[in-house]
């Protein structure tokens, strides 16, 4: 049922003493409280207060029907598997206004030992499932986690808090999308509310609020970073934005027409074929920036011509070679969309994939245009991750069920660059969508710091299109104010958290931390490769135009690099 319950009778005196609960571990903040005489609960009894409790909908900023706990467990820190200490794991939902809009899910983790502080972890593409809060957050660029020795939020004291966005399902299944309030939560509004709860719970927890609150993520969870700064940004203090959806809609329109050139006939790549274009684009451009160490650092150096990989005459005669259909394909993959209309804040280029620059679009475990044609274009609700393509299958939940509202729309035959009568729906999505606005002057002024970062390697969103937003940021700001608040970095070799050359990771949570409560900007970062063939060698983090380049010495150690424009 979706109401807003009144909270039980029995529950007023715990909620009283909760509220008078000395805020516990590395300090509170400013609202930490001082404890009264009134004797304190134990951990347990304070988790088990919020269990079967409400959220009323006047908790929450934007409108809902409020939100009810389904379960609050007190997690001991001795339990299996638990590395994070004692807290207590709470889950509910959020209840929507319409009816037939699905509740958001969440999960908020409660330290026994609190910092005073929050990190709100983000999703990725289309959401559907509540991310591992017990976990680590895209800091770094890889699925691998953090170097050794670094600890996860939840173990370091902070709250940790997410939501499904809205709906459950697969991360490349969009029928929810058909739902305008569903729709609208997927673009922004679970934010939001999903922070409000976990705001109303911390309160009941500990009797105190954020002294600093949080949001990381990458990919779908990197707009969704942008956006907190963008239209919340009273509620944060600082993001990490990795590898961010900022042009979601347009990046589903370039997707789509790779697609398109992929599933042409002819037009699919094999995965051995893929690795004769690597090699050969590996060969070529590798040793141009200094060292020959299995990484492209500055992909602008790279001219790489696929057509001389080209199969005698044109047609397909193995996998040794490209025919003429497949070199369309990659210089499909290599090129921009440039489109008759604007996406939100006038975006009408949706930059190219560095596919000749050292992008492997044919290893890991999922495939970003499918193990085969015929696989692409299965569903993602009902097929097995790592079959379907998500070229295809992200264009395709977007077009039919969140633009069109048409679940019979063609991909194959939709026009990419000109949409036709769909122009003004599509221009509508963007703008619920996309995070590339460039106003961030709420979250500047009131002191929040930005760290933007994008692996050169990525083969699900451009770089390009990172570099793009921040030059659009550098334009409206200036350097000295951009680089007040804002960091940016670009990695060589690093893909979309897997199947990059360099799986890099580092604590950015401290480098976020210690640059908003101690206003000590990033500076002089190393991230260190956690992929298993090369793990340990480490490269410096340099801020971007700068990359790094070989000086001399050891080509697997940081120092023997500088940061070079």
């Amino acid at each position: 049922m979706k109401f807003t319950k009144v909270r039980p009778q029995w529950l007023a005196p715990a909620v009283a003493t909760l509220s008078a609960l000395l805020v516990v571990g590395c300090g509170g903040g400013s609202d930490s409280v001082v404890a009264d005489a009134t004797p304190q609960l134990t951990p347990a009894q304070q988790c088990a207060a919020l269990q079967g409790s409400a959220v009323p909908a006047s908790a929450i900023g934007l409108p809902t029907t409020g939100a009810t706990i389904s379960s609050a467990t007190l997690i001991s820190a001795t339990a299996s598997g638990n590395t994070n200490g004692e807290f207590c794991k709470v889950l509910g939902g959020i209840h929507p206004v319409d009816a037939a809009a699905p509740d958001i899910k969440f999960e908020v983790d409660l330290p026994s030992t609190w910092n005073g502080k929050s990190v709100h972890f983000g999703g990725g593409g289309l959401d559907g499932s509540v991310p591992d809060t017990t976990g680590f957050t895209n800091t770094g660029l890889t699925l691998y986690g953090e170097p050794k020795g670094v600890l996860t939020p939840l173990a370091r004291g902070y709250v940790t808090l997410a939501s499904d966005s809205g709906h459950e399902g697969s991360f490349g299944d969009g029928r929810f999308a058909q739902n305008d309030e569903a729709l609208a939560n997927y673009a922004g509004d679970h934010i939001k509310k999903t922070h409000d709860v976990a705001l109303f719970l911390t309160k009941q927890r500990y009797g105190a609020t954020f002294a600093h609150s949080y949001y990381i993520g990458g990919s779908g969870g990197g707009r969704q970073a942008l956006i907190a700064a963008q239209k919340y940004a009273s509620d944060y203090d600082g993001i990490i934005s990795t590898f961010p959806a900022s042009g979601i809609m347009g990046l589903a329109f370039q997707m789509g027409r790779i697609s398109q050139a992929s599933l042409a006939p002819g037009g699919f790549i094999n995965a051995n074929k893929a690795a004769v274009l690597k090699k050969a684009v590996m060969s070529a451009c590798d040793s141009l920036d200094g060292a020959t160490d299995g990484l492209i650092s500055n992909p602008g150096l790279c001219t790489f011509d696929p057509a001389t990989l080209r199969c005698p005459g044109g047609t397909d005669t193995g996998d040794t070679c490209l025919s003429d259909a497949q070199i369309s394909t990659v210089n499909t993959m290599a090129t921009p969309l440039n489109t008759s209309f604007d996406f939100a804040n006038g975006i009408h280029n949706i930059p190219k994939y560095n596919v000749l620059a050292g992008t492997d679009f044919w290893s890991g475990f999922l495939f970003p245009l499918g193990d085969s044609a015929a696989d692409a274009v299965l569903d993602p609700a009902t097929s097995a991750e790592g079959q379907w393509s998500f070229f295809y299958a992200f264009p395709n939940s977007l077009l039919r069920y969140a633009i069109a509202r048409d679940p019979s729309l063609d991909l194959m035959s939709f026009n990419f660059t000109d949409p036709g009568a769909l122009t003004a729906r599509t221009q509508t999505v963007s703008q619920m969508m996309d995070s590339t606005t460039v106003n961030l002057d709420n979250f500047k002024n009131r002191g929040g710091k930005v760290i933007l970062q994008h692996g050169l390697s990525d083969q699900y969103i451009p770089a390009q299109m990172s570099i793009d937003y921040y030059n659009r940021l550098l334009a409206n700001y200036g350097q000295n104010a951009l680089s007040s608040f804002l960091k940016f970095y670009l990695v060589p070799g690093a893909a979309h958290g897997f199947g990059g050359q360099f799986e890099g990771a580092y604590d950015g949570l401290t480098a976020l931390d210690n640059w908003v409560t101690k206003g000590t900007a990033p500076q002089s970062l190393v991230i260190t490769d956690l992929n298993p063939p090369t793990a340990g060698r480490t490269r410096p983090l340099c801020e971007y135009p700068q990359w790094p380049k070989y000086v001399s010495g050891d080509v697997n150690a940081a120092t023997s690099y500088i940061c070079s424009n």
